[in-house]
């Protein structure tokens, strides 16, 4: 029995569309697990970060944290997270995490933001791939550091209720916010 034209076309048209999904499909795969290697990496990485602030969250202190409200230039207006940071470890602090929460006194969580006290963190390569991260400054064992934070997207009526807290009458104490404060994450050296 002897091959048609037609079949030979069939056949070879075929032959390209399997080699193609077989292709495809070992591409895929190839991407996929580099991508999932790179996000376990990541996720590592920001359980070992979360460990560490709980290891070192005793020997780390946190004081005079207080909220004003800005009345001056771009800042006008705007609530102001102003602390300072003491390192009592015997470690270099590269990074430090801290959550911030505004509740009322309920216990309804109003706001919750986290910032870099020591400058923004930073990666040495491009998202999931990067080896190393940290932040632009250092803190020294025994050193301290001042830090001040503009609160930007908190909402009107935050802002009205810290407003009422600075002011002579100091409003009513069921208006009154607390400002929680706690270490999330922590890299040290």
């Amino acid at each position: 029995m002897s091959l048609k034209q037609k079949h030979i076309v069939v056949i070879m048209f075929s032959s390209i569309i399997i080699t193609g999904v077989l292709l495809f499909t070992l591409v895929g795969y190839r991407a996929y697990m580099q991508w999932k290697k790179g996000s376990f990496a990541v996720r590592y990485r920001n359980s070992i970060y979360r460990l560490t602030a709980e290891l070192f969250r005793k020997n780390i202190t946190i004081s005079n944290v207080s909220v004003k409200i800005g009345d001056e230039g771009m800042l006008w207006g705007i609530p102001i997270l102003e602390g300072s940071i003491h390192n009592d470890t015997k470690k270099t602090i590269t990074s430090i995490l801290i959550e911030v929460s505004f509740i009322e006194p309920d216990g309804v969580v109003l706001y919750n933001d986290w910032f870099y006290p020591l400058g923004e963190k930073y990666s040495d390569g491009p998202g999931v791939f990067s080896r190393t991260s940290g932040t632009k400054n250092i803190l020294l064992p025994g050193e301290g550091l001042s830090f001040r934070r503009a609160i930007r997207n908190c909402s009107e009526d935050i802002v009205k209720k810290l407003g009422t807290m600075q002011s002579f009458a100091k409003g009513d104490a069921e208006d009154k916010i607390r400002l929680i404060h706690s270490i999330s994450g922590l890299s040290v050296s």
